[in-house]
């Protein structure tokens, strides 16, 4: 297995057009840095009865890498009998409001949100068979100040992909030999299995959150909430480490408004498989938490020249590195603390909008004495458009995409248990990735209800 990983991620690479030699610096430089710093863990104890996010019993003590969210109606009698029997019911209301300071179509607000419920079910407890089922809905209503400053970089996490009422996810997994071999499959996003970080959901934008916006950009890549049929294998050889694989099918028209109850095939156009190796060390107060991904992918869909539509290429691919790490706590056996992380991703030569994509920030957890669920998050986005495509454009005397960068700070108030409310300020430069559009302020309200 792990000689077939290194083959199809050295294919990847050699497609992807990538010199070896410059992105492995980079990429060293960055493991060096976050792997060196130092962290310091103790123990710290769970309060009795808590929950995951999941709405499951929680470990003995609480992660570092998110804070949880208990639910408004977990301690109901019937969801509690219902967990008890192995059905976790969890539901959430995302809401998000923006204002653009300019933009080259003005300046302006817009809402966008998004209602969700998923049930996650233990088929052993319901005394059927071994296993987890898991079966969620959404729907996602709004608009987008994106259509104001022109930004790739969308400042709404919970925009688009249909704005409807659509399945997200039905799906089946197993464990296997003590839960050191996990197989799953179904219709569900790929991205909840693959090129998740710890910390970038602290974010509002989707250039952070929930994974580069280069993977689904630049391949038919899915993240939540468009499902897709697939499913995947996943190794855990030795305590931390990981080497999972999958495939899933490439059905662009899933995202058009009337297909979110589509689940069949409408213009397929490939099957894309991702290989991921990870390295996964403590999630708790004691432990040195640490998560570092090398992935890549193909997609074996026919798609236009980025450079040239009116020439196609048969399949593209892509890699993406994403290393975090806490380096700093608040006093010994606290989860409180900085954790720092970086992300890069690197594009099909051929197909690519975004040839490279750069990400790198921090979040302080519990930066206000009394205040220790609350973060304080500060991130930085640079898409860079492929090469091939500014010179077409400027050959042909248009106005050449370059790269759009953000920066957003925001701080995240766990108001009560089950509510998080999140402001924030952005700044896109060179929106659109072109520098006739004006660089702009945006103002984000994140407002988060677990139910």
């Amino acid at each position: 297995m792990t000689t077939r990983v290194r083959k199809a991620a050295r294919r990847a690479a050699d497609r992807a057009g990538a010199h070896p030699v410059r992105l492995a610096q980079p990429l060293a430089r960055l493991l060096a840095i976050l792997l060196a710093l130092p962290t310091i863990a103790r123990a710290q104890e769970w309060p009795p009865g808590a929950s995951e996010p999941d709405g499951s019993t929680a470990p003995s003590a609480p992660k570092v890498d998110v804070v949880v969210q208990h639910g408004l109606t977990e301690k109901w009698a019937l969801r509690t009998r219902l967990t008890e029997r192995g059905v976790v019911l969890t539901a959430h209301v995302y809401a998000q409001t923006s204002a653009n300071a300019s933009g080259y179509r003005g300046s302006g607000a817009a809402y966008t949100q998004q209602v969700d419920l998923s049930a996650k079910i233990d088929m052993a407890k319901l005394g059927i068979t071994a296993g987890t089922l898991r079966i969620m809905l959404s729907d996602r209503t709004g608009h987008t100040i994106q259509d104001r400053t022109g930004a790739y970089i969308q400042d709404q996490t919970f925009y688009g992909q249909g704005q409807n009422l659509r399945v997200d996810e039905l799906s089946y997994e197993r464990l296997f030999h003590g839960g050191s071999v996990s197989l799953k499959g179904g219709f569900y996003p790929m991205g909840n299995d693959f090129g998740s970080l710890p910390y970038t959901c602290n974010f509002s934008n989707t250039g952070h959150c929930s994974h580069p916006l280069s993977l689904p950009t630049d391949s038919g890549w899915r993240n939540p909430p468009t499902g897709a049929w697939g499913g995947r294998v996943k190794l855990r050889p030795t305590n931390g480490l990981y080497v999972q694989a999958g495939a899933f099918d490439v059905t662009p028209d899933r995202e058009l408004p009337p297909n979110g109850f589509n689940l069949g095939f409408p213009h397929t156009t490939g099957v894309i498989v991702p290989v991921e190796i990870g390295y996964v060390s403590g999630e708790t107060a004691n432990d040195h938490p640490v998560t570092i991904k090398v992935g890549a992918y193909y997609d074996s869909s026919r798609v236009p020249d980025v450079a040239a539509a009116t020439r196609a290429h048969k399949g593209r691919s892509g890699l993406y590195l994403e290393v975090a790490r806490q380096v700093w706590k608040v006093r010994p056996g606290s989860v409180q603390g900085i954790a720092l992380f970086g992300i890069l991703t690197r594009g099909d030569a051929a197909t690519a909008l975004f040839r490279n994509f750069y990400e790198a920030g921090l979040s302080f957890r519990g930066p206000l004495r009394g205040r220790g669920d609350d973060v304080l998050s500060l991130g930085w986005v640079l898409a860079q458009i492929n090469g091939r495509l500014g010179r077409a454009e400027q050959g042909a005397g248009e106005p050449a995409r370059s790269s759009e960068q953000l920066v957003e700070l925001n701080y995240g108030a766990q108001v009560t248990r089950w509510l998080l409310l999140r402001p924030a300020v952005q700044y896109a430069i060179r929106p659109g990735a072109l520098a006739t559009r004006p660089n702009t302020a945006i103002f984000t309200l994140h407002v988060q209800a677990t139910l």
